[in-house]
């Protein structure tokens, strides 16, 4: 090794020479044998190439590579890495490891190589690189070459990628909810229509073994993947019930289990939704449950609340399409970003079910992203009046691409617009009505309802339409409402007042500047004033975590 760093080498010596002495690394270092380095190029190539190419900013891959090369040296203090204009060497105790040659537009394919050759280099001359686990050292390279985008892009390892996978888009499992205590693994909820609840098991019941296997001694995670499987696959579930003696089993057949996201309930004849995040049966679960309520209230629903309070979002086409349930015509959500093929524009398909209720969306600090992207819909084309404070300000999408290695990448590659043009990032959504200030008596509820040009407390100024304000005066709107994360029973008290007043409602319903706009279906290329209001392309992506 001492002869390579001191060896005078032309620039294309180096490289064959540093590729050599990694080959002869590899074959002795711990890992991945030299065989699989081809994966471990593959999974890099493919993780450069796709940052390079979707990042709503510009990425040099040289700059990727080096910051993940970088990043990898941090596993063992003896490691060190420097580039020095296309040079990049490893040392270990101040001593060339190898050296190999980035040139500052690297192509995918080279820099997934030049990464697969340098952990094995490292693997050769670190014993603590070399009893790592690949998995580990795959996170620490993409861990660094992410650190140099936004906080929001990030790498997931199989093992999470495969929880927010499910999380998403469902999983092979039974339908319950499960809580442990040392070894004691209870069930405190069962999902209608499950297997679960067709096989007879109850809250309550304690989970003693699974297909034959004791529980005990196992964590909760390990619990949670033993009953979860393939859907149609089977599995043997025995438990305790108090009062009964001995244990049962029960055969169960497992299928998609999608987490409940919505939540129902009524005082009268308002119904009021709780939405905690957007996963894949969202927007069908308040189908539902619209329907459900207008039944039981005999048809005559005098209102909507639509409670996003610290809902941190998730699935853009959950997103557009909820929002589209109550909005008969109009824009719901554009994006701008770098990527060409990104260019969409969201807007009602005309198939509203609730385009006439009198709506009232909740927010607060803890709405993010999809959420925001509803209530600001809901609020730019005069649908609904928001109450509460200010929310999140995540005004970006991010796209999930899934790495050879079942891990994913979630990028950054587009920023959200609303309706009238203005950008969430940052800004968010600021409520119609501010219930920060506010203390729970007649009072105060009855300032927070007196008309639009009151200047009294829980009102924001609405002199100005959004979309023309400079990032001055969108500081001073925020300031007069701070988000916070608490979600008051004040809020809902003043929804159900205000809906309980047609004439208060609609003043504060058309006290945003309602936009009005042609019905655009999802794809078409948007009006030279929604692409003048937003001064450049229209993009999106179907995701925002």
């Amino acid at each position: 090794m001492r002869l390579l760093s001191s060896l005078r080498l032309s620039s294309a010596a180096r490289w064959l020479a540093s590729i050599i002495l990694v080959a002869a690394l590899a074959a002795c270092g711990g890992g991945r044998e030299t065989d699989n380095n081809a994966e471990a190029g593959h999974l890099f190539a493919r993780g450069i190439d796709q940052i390079t190419d979707l990042y709503i900013e510009p990425v040099s891959s040289q700059k990727l590579v080096a910051i993940g090369a970088m990043n990898l040296a941090k596993l063992d203090d003896r490691l060190g890495v420097s580039i020095a204009g296309n040079q990049l060497t490893l040392t270990h105790d101040g001593i060339n490891v190898a050296t190999f040659q980035v040139p500052p537009e690297i192509s995918g394919p080279d820099g997934g190589q030049v990464i697969a050759s340098l952990i094995a280099a490292a693997k050769g001359a670190s014993p603590q690189i070399s009893r790592l686990r690949d998995d580990a050292i795959d996170k620490a390279v993409f861990d660094g070459m992410t650190s140099a985008l936004d906080r929001f892009s990030r790498y997931s390892p199989p093992n999470e990628a495969r929880e927010q996978r499910a999380a998403r888009e469902g999983f092979g499992g039974i339908g319950i909810s499960l809580e442990s205590a040392s070894d004691d693994f209870r069930i405190t909820a069962v999902t209608e229509q499950s297997p679960a609840e067709r096989s007879g098991l109850r809250t309550g019941d304690r989970i003693v073994a699974i297909d034959g296997q004791p529980t005990a001694g196992h964590h909760a995670v390990d619990i949670i993947h033993m009953l979860r499987g393939p859907v149609s696959s089977t599995v043997t579930v025995t438990i305790v019930r108090d009062g009964v003696p001995g244990t049962k089993d029960y055969h169960l057949e497992r299928m998609l289990v999608i987490v409940p996201t919505v939540t129902a309930s009524r005082d009268g004849n308002v119904a009021i939704f709780r939405v905690a995040s957007f996963n894949q049966s969202t927007t069908q679960l308040l189908t539902e449950g619209i329907a459900n309520e207008e039944r039981e209230a005999g048809g005559h629903l005098a209102g909507i609340v639509l409670d996003l309070r610290g809902d941190p979002g998730g699935l853009l086409d959950q997103a557009v399409s909820l929002a589209d349930l109550f909005i008969a015509k109009g824009p719901i959500i554009a994006t701008i970003g770098r990527h060409p093929a990104s260019h969409q524009y969201f807007a009602a398909s005309g198939h509203s079910i609730a385009p006439n209720i009198p709506l009232v969306v909740l927010v607060n600090g803890g709405s993010a992203s999809a959420s925001e992207i509803v209530a600001a819909a809901l609020q730019d084309v005069g649908r609904a009046v928001v109450i509460g404070s200010s929310s999140y300000g995540k005004g970006t999408v991010q796209t999930v691409m899934r790495l050879p290695n079942d891990g994913e990448l979630t990028l950054t590659w587009a920023r959200l617009v609303t309706p009238s043009g203005y950008f969430l990032q940052s800004h968010g959504v600021v409520p119609t009505l501010c219930t920060n200030t506010l203390s729970d008596d007649d009072r105060s509820l009855d300032a927070a309802l007196r008309g639009p040009g009151d200047t009294a407390p829980g009102r924001v100024s609405a002199t100005q339409p959004r979309a023309s304000l400079s990032d001055g005066a969108w500081s001073t709107l925020r300031q007069s409402c701070p988000a916070r994360t608490e979600s008051p029973p004040l809020d809902l008290k003043i929804a159900e007042r205000v809906l309980a007043d047609p004439v208060r409602y609609g003043e504060a319903v058309s006290a945003i500047h309602p936009v009005a706009a042609p019905p655009l279906h999802s794809g078409q290329t948007p009006p030279d004033a929604a692409l003048t209001a937003v001064s450049g392309s229209l993009s999106s992506k179907p995701r925002i975590p």
